[in-house]
């Protein structure tokens, strides 16, 4: 069953593998994966044609859905799709049509959005820029956000696993690493915010917030995704 989405997450995993999710045409939101036959995932090269990202945060693609598979609590949007298939890419959206996207599928709190555990992937309006840590830990650079909702709570250093920010926080890691923070912040200022919240599987015996998706109209990378700074996945980013 073809159906398209509106991505809102690419987000680097291990072993070469990505996470993948959006809004579906129905204004569902789904989180697709391929049964290969050592796991379920998505491999970092289906997002490719060549060296062209085809899926990449804020197009829309068409994928062949085949059936759900929900998991446990949480990670209800899990659909299984046809690895065999090549994604086609639909449509790069308007910065009016994105902000109208984002807009109607916004919650004004985390908390609410989450207390009945019958969702993982949330969008939320900061209010003003997120405070930006990038640090390096045991050879791997790690960045967080913390920032306050629209309901006014506050959500502090949550990871970043959206690969979007992390191919731009390697770049300004290598390029210019004393600014790499007021570089992105000053990418962010002044512009109209969206974070796309994910929960993690259970790991360590508890399922985890992670900032999966970064997102700002007029557009931060300015049309650029993960693939103009030649982001493999495999990076200790």
């Amino acid at each position: 069953m073809k159906r398209t989405i509106f991505v809102t997450g690419v987000t680097r995993m291990r072993h070469g593998f990505v996470c993948v999710s959006g809004i579906d045409q129905n204004g569902q939101f789904v989180r697709p994966e391929i049964a290969y036959p050592d796991r379920h995932g998505i491999r970092k090269e289906f997002l490719f044609s060549g060296d062209n990202a085809i899926i990449r945060p804020l197009v829309k693609v068409e994928l062949d859905f085949v059936r759900p598979v929900p998991k446990s609590a949480f990670h209800t949007e899990d659909w299984l799709i046809d690895g065999s298939v090549t994604p086609r890419l639909i449509e790069v959206p308007s910065e009016q049509e994105t902000r109208r996207i984002l807009l109607k599928h916004t919650d004004a709190s985390l908390e609410q959005a989450l207390h009945d555990q019958s969702r993982s992937l949330v969008i939320v309006k900061p209010q003003g820029t997120p405070d930006i840590c990038v640090r390096l830990y045991s050879d791997n650079i790690k960045s967080y956000l913390s920032f306050r909702d629209q309901s006014g709570d506050l959500h502090r250093r949550l990871p970043v696993t959206d690969c979007n920010w992390l191919a731009a926080v390697k770049y300004l890691w290598i390029h210019d690493r004393e600014h790499v923070v007021p570089r992105l912040a000053a990418a962010l200022s002044g512009k109209e915010v969206f974070i796309r919240i994910g929960i993690t599987r259970e790991w360590q015996g508890q399922k985890w917030r992670q900032v999966s998706g970064v997102f700002t109209i007029p557009d931060w990378l300015k049309g650029k995704c993960f693939a103009n700074y030649g982001y493999d996945f495999t990076d200790g980013v």
